[in-house]
């Protein structure tokens, strides 16, 4: 028994992670996207933060094919997209939290429109456990503004955080 419930904690926190990495490096990559996202990619987007607020479960099997299939359509993202990625994957779980965007600065950075998709609520819980609702939460906001790439530059602690990757991937 005790087999089988590590198992399911340890798919658990596969499927986490690359939910986690996979928002990460969108955003990052939306952040250095030069090209402006055509109305059908942010449609997508805006679509893809109404699943997760909805249910977050269904990111394997709905959500994210779908994602990566835009993501794919869209070369210069797609390469900046994998690149991060893959630091991402390779970084584990040593990222510091105040890497991420904090909750003021999400708030100034995405501007006041249409009732956006509903947060999930942030329970009393461990640091990674509490870091995956923060990552989804941010996602949420971000991928449903009007313009997620000019949202995603206007967050400060993302140029922090590529830094961290970077420094953290120059020295493996």
């Amino acid at each position: 028994m005790l087999i089988l419930e590590t198992k399911i904690i340890s798919n658990f926190s596969m499927e986490t992670t690359n939910l986690h990495n996979t928002l990460l490096a969108l955003l990052l990559a939306l952040k250095d996207s030069e090209t402006p996202l055509s109305d059908r990619e942010q449609s997508d987007l805006y679509q893809v933060a109404e699943q997760l607020s909805a249910n977050p479960k269904a990111w394997e099997i709905l959500i994210e094919p779908r994602l990566l299939v835009m993501i794919q359509a869209n070369e210069p993202l797609n390469q900046r997209f994998k690149a991060v990625k893959y630091q991402l994957d390779n970084l584990g779980d040593t990222m510091p939290l105040n890497l991420l965007p904090s909750k003021a600065e999400l708030e100034q950075a995405v501007p006041k429109q249409k009732p956006q998709p509903t947060t999930r609520a942030i329970p009393q819980v461990s640091p990674s456990d509490l870091r995956s609702n923060e990552i989804t939460n941010m996602a949420i906001k971000v991928l449903a503004a009007p313009n997620p790439s000019e949202t995603a530059k206007k967050l400060s602690s993302f140029e922090q955080l590529q830094q961290f990757l970077n420094q953290n991937f120059a020295q493996k």
